[in-house]
């Protein structure tokens, strides 16, 4: 009996990314072995809900702090020192990863971080939700709610689903983002792809005047290629992300 009750599942992540079980335990079943390719720097940040929000966005701005402290040589890392170009930084993830991108674009510019230009930011399946649905998004009540259910545990002291760090929409100015380039991946099975269409559209609509480009990778669902890595659609996102870094600003 005791064992059959450890077991029990309170909150299975689809697609199956996490599960969280009823006595606590947060079981990870993609993207605890990550790959960075050289010359790009990641940094592990705590991660809900085991650290719930807003922890992680702290976590986030402390890390760009840690970055901008090598600027000139003086950090403790060597290769940061001698190799990195401080007047091209791009923040890149996916999901929930996405979401705290956005985020530190928006409020890097209050941060003041001496020799960091944010050229651009990548967002893959950015993880962004509203109370009200937008465009073709889905208004089945109970996919609605289990959405607002994972944002709940993740951050147990939100507001609901238009708090800020989950709706950028709401109170928040898109034209405040400080770099001049944002790249939106999507998946045409993800729930979330309507977001991502819909960030894009109001992001247009600002003063923001960037240069602002748009993917959606067809019969896909969210973050599909942490699950298969080399399928051609993975590897396609991976070019055009690869490719909008290499095409400047220089």
């Amino acid at each position: 009996m005791e064992s059959t009750v450890l077991e029990e599942i309170a909150f299975d992540g689809r697609p199956p990314v996490l599960r969280i079980y009823k006595d606590g335990r947060v079981e990870r079943l993609v993207g605890t072995q990550i790959n960075v390719p050289p010359g790009i720097e990641s940094k592990d940040v705590v991660r809900a809900p085991e650290h719930p929000i807003p922890i992680a966005y702290h976590d986030s701005r402390h890390a760009l702090k840690w970055l901008a402290s090598h600027y000139g040589e003086n950090g403790h890392e060597k290769w940061l020192n001698r190799h990195v170009g401080f007047n091209k930084v791009y923040l890149s993830s996916d999901s929930a990863s996405a979401n705290i991108a956005h985020h530190m674009a928006i409020r890097i510019d209050k941060e003041k971080l001496d020799g960091i230009n944010l050229a651009g930011i990548m967002l893959i399946h950015p993880y962004f939700w509203g109370k009200e649905p937008v465009g073709d998004e889905t208004k089945d009540p109970d996919k609605r709610a289990k959405i607002e259910r994972f944002w709940r545990l993740v951050s147990p002291t939100t507001s609901g689903t238009d708090d800020p760090w989950i709706n950028p929409f709401k109170d928040q100015s898109l034209a405040s983002l400080v770099c001049s380039r944002v790249l939106v991946c999507v998946a045409e099975k993800d729930v979330l792809r309507h977001k991502g269409w819909y960030y894009c559209e109001r992001l247009k609509k600002t003063v923001w005047k960037g240069e602002l480009e748009m993917i959606e990778s067809k019969g896909e669902d969210h973050v599909f290629h942490l699950l298969e890595t080399t399928c051609d659609s993975a590897m396609a996102k991976l070019k055009k992300v690869a490719a909008f870094m290499n095409q400047g600003p220089w």
